[in-house]
Protein backbone atom coordinates (compact mmCIF):
# COMPACT_ATOMS: atom_id res chain seq x y z
CA UNK A 1 0.00 0.00 0.00
CA UNK A 2 1.16 3.24 -0.91
CA UNK A 3 1.76 6.31 1.66
CA UNK A 4 -0.73 7.95 0.26
CA UNK A 5 -3.21 5.29 0.96
CA UNK A 6 -2.52 4.58 4.28
CA UNK A 7 -3.10 8.42 4.91
CA UNK A 8 -6.31 8.45 2.63
CA UNK A 9 -7.90 5.56 5.19
CA UNK A 10 -6.36 7.72 8.12
CA UNK A 11 -8.16 10.46 6.91
CA UNK A 12 -11.53 8.57 6.21
CA UNK A 13 -11.35 6.77 9.75
CA UNK A 14 -10.82 10.29 11.86
CA UNK A 15 -13.20 12.18 9.62
CA UNK A 16 -16.54 9.20 9.87
CA UNK A 17 -15.40 9.74 14.26
CA UNK A 18 -15.21 13.38 13.89
CA UNK A 19 -18.26 14.20 11.76
CA UNK A 20 -15.73 15.67 9.28
CA UNK A 21 -13.96 18.45 12.41
CA UNK A 22 -11.64 20.41 10.07
CA UNK A 23 -8.45 21.67 12.90
CA UNK A 24 -6.59 24.88 11.18
CA UNK A 25 -4.32 24.84 13.61
CA UNK A 26 -2.08 21.23 14.98
CA UNK A 27 0.04 20.97 18.22
CA UNK A 28 2.91 18.09 19.13
CA UNK A 29 2.96 18.08 22.58
CA UNK A 30 6.92 16.93 23.69
CA UNK A 31 7.73 14.86 26.64
CA UNK A 32 5.75 15.38 29.20
CA UNK A 33 3.85 18.25 27.87
CA UNK A 34 0.52 15.95 27.54
CA UNK A 35 -1.22 18.21 30.48
CA UNK A 36 -0.15 21.47 29.14
CA UNK A 37 -2.78 21.40 27.00
CA UNK A 38 -5.44 23.78 27.29
CA UNK A 39 -9.16 23.01 28.04
CA UNK A 40 -10.70 22.17 24.37
CA UNK A 41 -14.69 22.16 23.89
CA UNK A 42 -16.36 19.49 21.98
CA UNK A 43 -13.57 17.33 22.56
CA UNK A 44 -13.03 14.40 20.18
CA UNK A 45 -10.13 11.67 21.80
CA UNK A 46 -8.85 9.17 19.12
CA UNK A 47 -6.05 7.05 20.71
CA UNK A 48 -3.69 6.02 17.47
CA UNK A 49 -3.99 2.66 18.54
CA UNK A 50 -7.27 2.84 17.00
CA UNK A 51 -6.24 5.07 13.55
CA UNK A 52 -5.24 2.64 10.77
CA UNK A 53 -1.73 3.33 9.32
CA UNK A 54 -0.77 5.26 12.49
CA UNK A 55 2.56 4.36 14.64
CA UNK A 56 2.70 3.50 17.94
CA UNK A 57 4.38 5.71 20.53
CA UNK A 58 6.66 3.63 22.98
CA UNK A 59 8.43 6.69 24.74
CA UNK A 60 7.25 7.42 27.82
CA UNK A 61 5.90 10.81 28.73
CA UNK A 62 4.43 10.26 25.19
CA UNK A 63 0.46 9.75 26.09
CA UNK A 64 -0.96 8.49 22.11
CA UNK A 65 -3.85 10.38 21.41
CA UNK A 66 -5.27 12.22 18.66
CA UNK A 67 -7.24 14.92 19.96
CA UNK A 68 -9.74 17.23 18.61
CA UNK A 69 -12.14 20.18 20.16
CA UNK A 70 -12.03 23.91 19.72
CA UNK A 71 -10.66 26.92 21.86
CA UNK A 72 -12.29 30.27 21.60
CA UNK A 73 -13.48 29.24 18.02
CA UNK A 74 -10.59 27.99 16.48
CA UNK A 75 -10.64 24.43 15.75
CA UNK A 76 -7.47 22.66 17.18
CA UNK A 77 -6.28 19.20 16.68
CA UNK A 78 -3.51 18.19 19.40
CA UNK A 79 -1.20 15.21 18.86
CA UNK A 80 -0.58 14.31 22.60
CA UNK A 81 2.68 12.78 21.91
CA UNK A 82 4.99 11.60 19.05
CA UNK A 83 6.52 8.91 16.87
CA UNK A 84 10.30 9.42 16.85
CA UNK A 85 13.32 7.56 14.42
CA UNK A 86 14.88 5.99 17.32
CA UNK A 87 11.97 3.53 18.17
CA UNK A 88 12.21 1.51 15.70
CA UNK A 89 9.81 3.11 12.99
CA UNK A 90 11.25 3.79 9.23
CA UNK A 91 12.18 7.16 9.25
CA UNK A 92 9.54 7.67 5.76
CA UNK A 93 6.78 6.31 8.01
CA UNK A 94 6.92 9.54 10.28
CA UNK A 95 5.72 11.31 7.83
CA UNK A 96 2.16 10.26 8.10
CA UNK A 97 0.94 11.33 10.85
CA UNK A 98 1.83 15.35 9.48
CA UNK A 99 0.44 14.05 5.87
CA UNK A 100 -2.84 12.97 7.95
CA UNK A 101 -3.37 16.40 9.63
CA UNK A 102 -2.62 18.35 6.36
CA UNK A 103 -5.14 16.14 4.64
CA UNK A 104 -7.83 17.00 7.83
CA UNK A 105 -7.31 20.87 6.75
CA UNK A 106 -4.88 21.62 8.88
CA UNK A 107 -2.83 25.19 8.06
CA UNK A 108 -0.25 25.67 10.98
CA UNK A 109 1.60 23.29 12.64
CA UNK A 110 3.33 24.37 16.68
CA UNK A 111 5.83 21.66 17.31
CA UNK A 112 6.93 21.48 20.66
CA UNK A 113 9.58 19.26 22.41
CA UNK A 114 11.95 19.10 25.07
CA UNK A 115 15.57 19.71 24.45
CA UNK A 116 19.21 20.40 26.12
CA UNK A 117 21.09 23.72 25.89
CA UNK A 118 24.33 24.72 24.39
CA UNK A 119 23.41 28.51 25.76
CA UNK A 120 24.03 29.79 28.73
CA UNK A 121 21.34 32.19 28.26
CA UNK A 122 19.00 29.83 27.41
CA UNK A 123 18.88 27.34 31.30
CA UNK A 124 16.25 25.06 31.76
CA UNK A 125 12.97 26.38 32.55
CA UNK A 126 12.90 28.74 28.95
CA UNK A 127 11.53 28.48 26.10
CA UNK A 128 13.77 28.61 22.46
CA UNK A 129 11.69 29.39 19.33
CA UNK A 130 13.08 27.91 16.59
CA UNK A 131 14.59 29.78 13.58
CA UNK A 132 15.92 27.41 11.87
CA UNK A 133 17.70 23.48 11.94
CA UNK A 134 20.73 20.99 11.54
CA UNK A 135 19.90 17.84 10.40
CA UNK A 136 22.07 15.58 11.96
CA UNK A 137 19.80 12.66 11.65
CA UNK A 138 21.64 11.76 8.76
CA UNK A 139 17.97 10.92 6.83
CA UNK A 140 15.46 12.45 5.61
CA UNK A 141 11.40 10.93 5.80
CA UNK A 142 10.64 12.19 2.23
CA UNK A 143 13.41 10.33 0.71
CA UNK A 144 11.66 7.46 -1.13
CA UNK A 145 8.62 8.33 -0.21
CA UNK A 146 7.08 10.99 -3.11
CA UNK A 147 3.63 11.63 -3.89
CA UNK A 148 2.73 15.01 -5.82
CA UNK A 149 -0.48 15.01 -2.88
CA UNK A 150 1.67 15.76 -0.53
CA UNK A 151 3.59 18.58 -2.52
CA UNK A 152 6.84 18.92 -4.65
CA UNK A 153 9.93 17.15 -4.19
CA UNK A 154 12.66 19.79 -4.28
CA UNK A 155 11.23 23.00 -1.98
CA UNK A 156 12.70 25.59 -0.38
CA UNK A 157 13.49 26.00 3.67
CA UNK A 158 14.60 29.43 3.67
CA UNK A 159 11.70 29.92 6.33
CA UNK A 160 11.48 26.96 7.39
CA UNK A 161 9.97 28.40 10.98
CA UNK A 162 7.97 31.14 9.99
CA UNK A 163 8.83 34.98 10.65
CA UNK A 164 5.66 36.14 11.39
CA UNK A 165 4.46 32.81 13.92
CA UNK A 166 7.76 33.24 15.49
CA UNK A 167 7.52 37.11 16.28
CA UNK A 168 3.72 36.50 17.76
CA UNK A 169 5.40 33.64 19.84
CA UNK A 170 7.98 35.41 21.17
CA UNK A 171 5.22 38.27 22.24
CA UNK A 172 3.08 35.55 23.61
CA UNK A 173 6.08 34.23 26.10
CA UNK A 174 7.04 37.76 27.14
CA UNK A 175 3.07 38.27 27.91
CA UNK A 176 2.98 35.03 29.95
CA UNK A 177 6.58 36.14 31.55
CA UNK A 178 8.52 33.14 30.31
CA UNK A 179 12.08 33.84 29.61
CA UNK A 180 12.90 32.96 25.73
CA UNK A 181 15.18 33.48 22.79
CA UNK A 182 15.55 32.42 19.30
CA UNK A 183 17.74 29.82 18.61
CA UNK A 184 19.10 26.81 15.68
CA UNK A 185 17.78 23.49 16.64
CA UNK A 186 20.02 20.47 15.72
CA UNK A 187 18.69 16.68 15.54
CA UNK A 188 20.33 13.96 16.50
CA UNK A 189 18.84 10.36 15.99
CA UNK A 190 19.12 9.26 19.89
CA UNK A 191 18.47 7.58 22.10
CA UNK A 192 21.95 8.02 23.92
CA UNK A 193 22.60 11.46 24.69
CA UNK A 194 25.01 13.02 23.08
CA UNK A 195 28.47 13.46 23.76
CA UNK A 196 30.86 16.82 25.31
CA UNK A 197 32.91 16.55 22.26
CA UNK A 198 29.87 16.66 20.30
CA UNK A 199 27.84 19.24 22.06
CA UNK A 200 31.04 21.22 21.28
CA UNK A 201 30.94 20.87 17.86
CA UNK A 202 27.23 21.31 17.80
CA UNK A 203 28.36 24.67 19.28
CA UNK A 204 31.22 25.72 16.45
CA UNK A 205 28.31 24.92 13.47
CA UNK A 206 25.63 27.69 15.01
CA UNK A 207 23.37 25.54 17.10
CA UNK A 208 21.58 26.56 20.12
CA UNK A 209 19.81 23.73 21.58
CA UNK A 210 19.60 19.40 20.77
CA UNK A 211 17.03 17.19 20.48
CA UNK A 212 15.98 13.97 19.05
CA UNK A 213 12.72 14.87 17.00
CA UNK A 214 11.03 17.80 15.57
CA UNK A 215 13.06 18.11 11.97
CA UNK A 216 10.97 14.79 10.32
CA UNK A 217 7.81 16.50 11.04
CA UNK A 218 9.01 19.77 9.77
CA UNK A 219 9.96 18.58 6.89
CA UNK A 220 6.86 16.92 6.00
CA UNK A 221 5.28 19.62 7.05
CA UNK A 222 6.92 22.23 5.30
CA UNK A 223 6.57 20.36 1.84
CA UNK A 224 2.81 20.25 2.43
CA UNK A 225 2.71 23.72 2.67
CA UNK A 226 2.32 24.10 6.36
CA UNK A 227 3.52 26.83 8.41
CA UNK A 228 5.23 25.70 11.35
CA UNK A 229 6.06 27.58 14.58
CA UNK A 230 8.76 25.60 16.64
CA UNK A 231 8.49 25.67 21.03
CA UNK A 232 11.23 24.26 22.24
CA UNK A 233 11.41 23.78 26.13
CA UNK A 234 14.84 23.53 27.60
CA UNK A 235 15.08 21.15 30.06
CA UNK A 236 18.76 20.41 30.45
CA UNK A 237 22.13 22.11 29.74
CA UNK A 238 24.31 19.96 27.08
CA UNK A 239 26.59 16.84 27.80
CA UNK A 240 29.89 18.67 29.35
CA UNK A 241 27.90 21.64 29.97
CA UNK A 242 25.58 19.97 32.63
CA UNK A 243 27.15 19.30 36.03
CA UNK A 244 25.35 16.42 36.50
CA UNK A 245 24.50 12.65 34.26
CA UNK A 246 21.35 13.38 31.94
CA UNK A 247 18.72 10.89 32.08
CA UNK A 248 14.92 10.76 30.48
CA UNK A 249 13.96 10.76 33.95
CA UNK A 250 15.40 14.65 34.48
CA UNK A 251 13.65 15.62 31.11
CA UNK A 252 10.05 14.71 32.21
CA UNK A 253 10.41 16.27 35.79
CA UNK A 254 11.88 19.25 33.98
CA UNK A 255 9.09 19.45 31.90
CA UNK A 256 6.75 19.13 34.61
CA UNK A 257 7.60 22.12 36.12
CA UNK A 258 6.76 24.49 33.13
CA UNK A 259 3.60 22.78 31.99
CA UNK A 260 1.41 25.95 33.27
CA UNK A 261 3.36 28.14 31.46
CA UNK A 262 3.57 26.37 28.28
CA UNK A 263 -0.45 25.96 28.99
CA UNK A 264 -0.60 29.37 29.54
CA UNK A 265 1.20 30.41 26.20
CA UNK A 266 -0.57 28.36 23.99
CA UNK A 267 -4.00 29.80 25.60
CA UNK A 268 -2.47 32.91 24.02
CA UNK A 269 -1.04 31.34 20.92
CA UNK A 270 -4.43 29.86 19.61
CA UNK A 271 -6.04 32.92 19.70
CA UNK A 272 -3.26 34.90 18.32
CA UNK A 273 -2.09 33.08 15.61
Amino acid sequence: MTQLAVVKKAVAFINKKTKNFQPEIALITGSGLAGSIPALTQKITLPYTSIPGFLRSTVPGHTGNLIFGKYKGRNIVVMQGRFHYYEGHPMKDLAISIRTLKMLGVQKLLVSAAVGSMDMKLKPGSLCVLKDHINFMCNNPLIGNHDPAFGPMFFDLTEAYDKTLRKTALAAAKKAKINAGEGVYLAVTGPNFETPSEIQMFKRWGATVVGMSVVPEVLTARQCGIQVLGLTWVTNMGCGISKTPLSHEETIRETKKIEGKFKDLLEILFVKL
